[in-house]
């Protein structure tokens, strides 16, 4: 697919969504941004327009004359426990809007539909063997659970048509002044608070953001990504404890690692209703992305604790 195609992205005021729109537009693409609201740094040559796909309503006219859609927007984990959170919700957010902005591609001829999934459709722990796109789908939350509804719905809805989907499900998202945990931990990391990961040796997968864009981007172009899933991590898993101290040092900070039983941090966030915090800061989440590699000449991550030191480093400027 040649450069200078005409690409709708959802969620282009996110984390993601951003990265990947300043990219395109660097590389000479033509992007719609599908924002809820105005954005608060717009991307110099995007074309934003502030729509709820939640709302009832066709979706026909965002997707009419553009070659590709990339899908980012959806609910990501609220507040508390995800366990407890209703797949209701979820699925209002998720599945639904995906079902029909699928559905409004499909009837305007769009090439390609590039949906961002999650590698919780897997479960939550690799179990002694990494997890790739061959693994066993068994969502362990309601946010995974309504990601997995999208995927087969995309899969039903382009069956048998020339509008070709991909799905990426990638580990947790890293990078500068990231959502959700990984930035509650990076400002955790810029202060003083000794912290109880001394025996967090686990070994878990991520994904730098400029990695995933990368990715997204070879999804929309490469053929061999039509009708496809990839899994996306960098190449090596770390445990939280050299995460955090790779946080620390490039903030230069000590470590301050207390070297505390996971027993005692297991019963704590379950007493706090935080089950799933556990996991991910103690369990082992590996991932097998070498089929994106293989495929399509992903040149993914092979240093993430040095990217956790460059990111501490930014992180103690401000």
């Amino acid at each position: 697919m040649a450069k200078g195609r005409k690409v709708l992205v959802t969620g282009a005021s996110g984390f993601i969504g951003s990265a990947l729109c300043k990219a395109m537009v660097e590389q000479g693409d033509c992007i719609r941004a599908v924002v809820r609201s105005d954005p608060d740094s717009p991307v110099e040559g995007v074309t934003y327009l502030v729509r709820d796909l939640e709302a009832h309503g066709e979706l026909t006219e965002l997707v009419t004359g553009v070659d590709v859609v990339v899908h980012l927007a959806g609910k990501a984990h609220g507040k508390g426990d995800p366990d407890e959170q209703s797949l209701e919700a979820f699925l209002a957010t998720n599945l639904l809007p995906t079902q029909k902005l699928a559905e409004a591609a499909l009837r305007e001829g769009v090439d390609r539909f590039v949906f961002l999934s999650s590698i919780g459709v897997h479960g939550d722990q690799s179990r002694g063997t990494a997890i790739s796109e061959y693994s066993l789908e068994q969502p362990k939350t309601v946010y995974a659970e309504s990601k997995l509804r999208a995927e087969r719905a995309l899969r039903d809805v382009f069956r048998a048509s020339d509008t070709s989907f991909v799905i990426i499900r990638p580990a947790l998202v890293y990078g500068d002044n990231a959502p959700g945990n990984f930035g509650k931990l990076v400002r955790l990391c810029n202060s003083n608070l000794p912290l109880p990961l001394g025996m967090a040796v686990n070994r878990r997968s991520l994904v730098s953001v400029s990695s995933l864009v990368a990715l997204i981007i070879l999804c929309i172009e490469h053929a061999e990504a039509r009708d496809n899933i990839f899994v996306a991590a960098d190449r090596a898993p770390v445990s939280t404890r050299a995460l955090v101290s790779s946080l620390r040092t490039g903030m230069n900070r000590k470590a301050r690692l207390l070297p505390i039983p996971d027993l005692l941090p297991r019963v704590g966030l379950a007493l706090l209703r935080r089950k799933a915090l556990y996991q991910q800061l103690f369990g082992d989440l590996v991932v097998d992305a070498t089929k994106a590699e293989r495929l399509l000449g992903w040149e993914h991550e092979d240093d993430t604790l040095n990217e956790m030191h460059k990111i501490g480093q930014r992180a103690a400027k401000y």
